[in-house]
């Protein structure tokens, strides 16, 4: 067996790097950015009112003045206007340019308008720019706005769109298939045996996938029966991107996938991982087309499954398609835990976010690895390293959130 740290830097170290398409803006919601995304002019583009109100020249005020004269009013999507003088006013909407002679907007509430007369109110603090978004200031042209590698949600696409651009460049979604066997599963439309399961684990993966930014998966069902497999994982080999398998990995007489992998073809990197739950996993690559693609055979246990996914295949797609790796969330032990056995535990873990600013993690007790009806009480898990047996209450230890 293999530590954890080594089977998760075998994964990272080779995956390479998806190839890159352009697509409409509306469909890159969740897509890593593969191209700068600059200003086409400045932004805001011209000087604009933050509220609604009168624009005038703060010097009038600031001289004594407190009667202006309104010649009209300053509309949001309208040309800009002009002040006849520096004693005049006009009514501004916001979001309106700026007339030219104004330098300040005087918020409504601080005006009484009678007629064609806006009098204002004695000591307000009136100054150049008073509720003025000024132009330039949040960007000039040709300022880089976005930098690639990173994933776009709606704050990016909000910029992507100010900036005029329909289709940008970005990772390509690469086509996954996950794939679960076993005689014992039947479908969730199904009334099972009492000999048999629904099953869970394919479209558990396909939710956290999906959720995780990885919408383009299909979902396949093969009995055990060898040949069978072999037919459709070679099916399978030829035309999806990423194969996650779950079961078939273990020692039993009926887990065929890691022979039938070798006989397509498939490079083993490796085979069982020093970690509970979830030692039975593997790890290889296929050949296409000059790229090398990523198989994992993930344990079918519901919990080892859930676990190793988020633990190995989520970060190998987040680098695979560009983006950069997620930043480690710690969260403190909420009591004494003792663990003999040298190796890496998961602990599924509730969390209880703290005024103090702290994350604290109590661990969830479940029975075995196909307790997933536990799981489901809880936010993630702790990473609990192999060479400690005592964790003490109060101490930090790396938590990985599940998909949501």
């Amino acid at each position: 067996m293999i530590s954890v740290q080594e089977a998760e830097k075998l994964i990272l170290d080779s995956i390479g790097e998806i190839e890159t398409e352009t697509v409409a803006l509306d469909a890159t919601l969740g897509r890593c950015l593969r191209e700068p995304i600059s200003a086409d002019r400045a932004l805001p583009p011209f000087d604009r009112a933050t509220l609604d109100g009168i624009a005038i020249n703060s010097s009038a005020y600031n001289t004594g003045q407190r009667k202006f004269q309104i010649h009209g009013t300053a509309a949001a999507g309208a040309p800009q206007q002009e002040l006849p003088d520096i004693k005049s006013c006009l009514e501004i909407m916001t979001g309106a340019p700026l007339p030219k002679l104004a330098d300040c907007v005087v918020r409504i509430e601080d005006v009484d308008i009678t007629a064609k007369t806006a009098t204002l109110k004695d000591n307000l603090q009136l100054e150049y720019h008073t509720a003025v978004h000024g132009q330039g200031s949040d960007c000039k042209t040709g300022d880089e706005l976005l930098t690639p590698n990173r994933r776009l949600t709606a704050k990016e696409i909000a910029i992507a769109a100010s900036v005029g651009k329909s289709e940008i460049a970005v990772s390509k979604s690469p086509n996954i298939a996950i794939v679960s066997t076993g005689d014992e599963l039947v479908s969730i439309d199904q009334i099972p045996e009492s000999h048999q399961i629904r099953r869970s684990n394919d479209i558990t993966l396909s939710a956290a996938l999906v959720s995780a930014g990885f919408p383009n998966v299909e979902l396949v069902h093969i009995p055990d029966d060898p040949e069978l497999i072999e037919t459709r994982l070679r099916e399978l080999t030829a035309r999806c991107d990423a194969i996650v398998l779950a079961g078939g990995v273990s020692k039993g007489k009926y887990d065929y996938i890691p022979e039938t992998l070798a006989k397509l073809g498939v490079s083993i990197r490796f085979q069982w991982v020093s970690q509970r739950p979830g030692k039975p996993m593997w790890y290889g690559q296929f050949s296409r087309d000059g790229s090398r693609l990523p198989v994992f055979a993930l344990p079918g246990n519901p919990v080892s499954c859930f676990t190793c996914l988020r633990r190995y295949v989520i970060p190998a797609l987040e680098k695979w398609t560009g983006l950069p790796p997620s930043k480690p969330l710690y969260a403190k032990l909420t009591h004494d835990l003792t663990f003999k056995p040298e190796i890496t535990l998961f602990l599924p873990a509730s969390t209880d976010p703290r005024p103090s600013g702290e994350l604290w993690a109590k661990p969830v007790l479940f029975n075995t690895s196909g307790d997933f009806i536990s799981v489901a009480q809880t936010d993630g898990f702790l990473e609990l390293p192999k060479t400690r047996s005592i964790f003490p209450e109060g101490e930090p230890f790396q938590f990985y959130p599940w998909p949501r």
